[in-house]
């Protein structure tokens, strides 16, 4: 009887740690940012560059530009730079433009958009697993809030 009640704990202590195991790695990663990079994986810099302005052409200072986890603000002529390392092949990044500074600058709609890298062109690689960089110009016009 003791055996049994043994055995039967032992699975039920197994079976909750490979549970939990599974959930744990999952944690890291699975969901909120795609397959985690592993040691080795082929990779490229995308840079995002371009000018933000009213819909009248006129540049906006201090506007927030977040493209994965690099945040930028763009300068007094309205540029920006932001940059992500990612699988060097097409791919689609989600990019948001924040007016943060109030009324200082005209108060701006936050735009959340994507840019598209297809077919991308890399160059300055290191011949090996960094493939290099690769950029896109992408100029924003803001709607002011009513």
């Amino acid at each position: 009887m003791k055996t049994r009640y043994l055995k039967a704990y032992n699975k039920l202590i197994s079976y909750l740690l490979a549970l939990l195991g599974v959930s744990i790695a999952c944690s890291n990663g699975c969901a909120m940012y795609g397959t985690p990079a592993e040691y080795g994986t082929p990779n490229a810099t995308f840079k995002v560059l371009g000018k933000v302005t009213t819909e009248q052409s006129i540049a906006i200072p201090n506007i927030k530009v977040v493209l994965d986890y690099d945040t930028a603000f763009t300068d007094n002529q309205g540029n920006y730079l932001v940059e992500t390392i990612n699988f060097p092949t097409n791919q689609t990044f989600s990019i948001q433009f924040k007016d943060i500074d109030s009324t200082l600058n005209g108060e701006f709609q936050q735009l959340d958009t994507v840019v598209e890298f297809t077919d991308p062109q890399f160059t300055g690689g290191t011949g090996n697993w960094n493939k290099g960089e690769t950029e896109k110009e992408f100029n924003v016009k803001l709607k002011p809030l009513k």
